[in-house]
This record gives structure tokens, sequence and C-alpha cells, in this order.
């Protein structure tokens, strides 16, 4: 029989989360013939065991040593059969009828490239899932010392599509990748997912190709899945800043041209440095403040904003200049 729909996952040490999702796709299953593919990055808290014990029906694949987000999407893209493929994260929790709805939706519409549903955050809000390709004054403003300065403010909102309506199918540049649908045919003419991008930015590379491809990107929000957000890389927010700044560099490197990146990066690095020492000298101000002020949970925040922005500066400065 073919595979109508085929369910991607990639993890790093969430079993938890991943057990969630699993059982949420198991309660409420597509009608279509399906198959659900685990791809796990060297975990070290038994996920791989777990999916083996308690989710004997999924394919599981279990790698060594983290390869990166992209490159574990493309390892269940190439063991993928079905017609369908819908990059899911692992801390993702999915609503009845979800993944009909999507199915149906790209059957109904052949000439849309990938769809993304609307996203919930844990507690029924609306999570923003839809944004314009990045540019450098947004990027400045979100990254930099410039945001201190309320520069290129309108660029970021923009960017983020702040004023975005997400009770309103629309065509969109780009969709988070947290839950993203893609055909096929779609991907097999633009190409997987670019594994110069380790992490964050795949998804974007992959919207921007189809888009370049004359394909159509839609958010439906007529589909609804939970999504908890970040929680493998709430697990090293230092690191997970570099691999941020790191993956938007490449972004801009092979969309926007590497002579214009390379003059991009004569204000962005030092900008960024520039705010995570503006990031110091407030933190010690506020940490101050709440000491004096017997307030705990404002020492805290300090405290952890203080650490980030000096381990970054101490520890990955000249990874940073390298980019």
């Amino acid at each position: 029989m073919n595979v109508t729909l085929s369910i991607v996952i990639v993890s790093w040490n969430v079993r938890e989360k991943l057990s969630d999702c699993l059982r949420s796709i198991e309660n409420n299953p597509p009608s279509v013939h399906n198959e659900v593919i685990v791809v796990d990055n060297a975990s070290t808290d038994g996920s791989a065991e777990m999916i083996k014990k308690d989710f004997p029906g999924v394919v599981s694949i279990a790698n060594k040593e983290n390869l990166g987000f992209a490159a574990a999407n493309n390892q269940g893209l190439e063991s993928a059969n079905g017609r369908y493929i819908l990059f899911l994260n692992p801390d993702t929790i999915v609503h009845p009828l979800s993944l009909d709805t999507l199915v149906r939706f790209m059957e109904e519409n052949k000439d849309i490239g990938a769809c993304g549903p609307k996203l919930l955050n844990e507690d029924g809000t609306t999570q923003p899932s839809a944004r314009r390709f990045p540019t450098f004054r947004g990027a400045l403003y979100r990254h930099t010392v410039f945001r201190h300065l309320r520069l290129f403010r309108g660029q970021y909102k923009k960017w983020l599509m702040r004023d975005f309506d997400h009770n309103r199918q629309v065509d969109v540049d780009q969709l988070i990748g947290a839950a993203l649908m893609v055909g096929r045919l779609v991907v097999d003419h633009v190409g997987a997912m670019d594994e110069r991008f380790f992490m964050f930015y795949e998804e974007v590379d992959l919207c921007y190709r189809i888009k370049q491809a004359h394909w159509r990107v839609v958010f439906t929000p007529q589909v609804v899945i939970t999504h908890l957000g970040g929680q493998s890389a709430k697990q090293v927010p230092v690191a997970k800043r570099i691999m941020v700044l790191t993956s938007l560099l490449a972004f801009f490197r092979k969309h926007r041209g590497k002579s214009a990146t390379a003059l991009f990066n004569c204000i962005f690095k030092p900008a960024v440095i520039l705010r995570d020492i503006c990031n110091i000298a407030s933190g010690t101000l506020m940490y101050i403040v709440a000491l004096t002020a017997a307030n705990s949970s404002k020492r805290q925040k300090s405290a952890a904003k203080i650490k980030n922005s000096s381990t970054l500066l101490c520890k990955y400065t000249w990874r940073l200049i390298r980019i």
C-alpha cells in the first residue's frame, strides 16, 4: 500500500516531550496510510530505548552523534515513503483531525509547496508562526545593541509580522519548522534541507527555495497543533545564540550574497558584542537593586543575564568573529 503521509521527528534529549508527541499521534491518527519516523540525535536520556519499548510501530533511527537538525531531518526524509512529509518537532501535541486536514489541504491545492498549521502555546494562546524573510536591518534590531537604541524596530516588526491575523488563511514567505508539511515532489525538485544549517533557519532556507521555484507557502489556521517551544535549545542557551547567529549569517550569504553579508558583518558582529557588554552592565545594576530590595526572582534573572553574556564574550567571541 502506498504511503500518503510520512511524519519525520528529530529529537535530542526530550524523552518525555517526545513520548507525549508520539502518544498524541497515536491517539489522533490520520485516516490515510502513514508512517512515523523518529531520528534521535544521540540523546543521553533514554529516548531511543523509550521509542522501541513504547512505540514499536515507529521507525527509529538512532545517531551515534548529534548531526544537527537539518541533517537528521534529511535522514528521516531518505527513509520516508509518503507523498507528503510533515516535519514535526518532538515538543508538539497533535490535535484531532489536524493531520488529515493538512493532507487534504495539500491534495486540494496542487500549487502549494508547503503549508503549516496555527500553533498554540501550552496555555492555549496563539504562537506566532508566520514570518517574512529576514532582513539586514531587522537582524540588527533583534540581535545587537541597536535594540537598546530602538533603531530598525519597524523592520524587525515587519520581519516577524507582528500585525499578522492568525485566524486568516494566507500565503506567507515562511513558516517556522515546528510543524511544516511539504510535498515530496516539491522536495525532490528544490532539494532537501541544507545541512550547512546545523540548527535554525533550515526551514527558512527551504521555504525560500520553494518560493523561488514558484510554489506557494500557506498558513492554514483551520489546523491546530500545540507547540511547547524550544525544549532542546533551552538546554544550551548561549550555544543556542551562537547557532542562531551562525545560521542567520549563512542564510544571508546564500540568499543576499557574500559581499553584501561581509559589509553587513562589519557592523553586525561588533554590535552583537557591544550588546552583551551592555547586558553585563545593566544586569549588574539590576542585580544590586534586586539584592537591596531582597527580590530573589529579579536577582536570579539578573545573574542569568550576566552569566549568559559573560559566557558568550569569554567563550564564543572568537567563534563569533569567525562566523
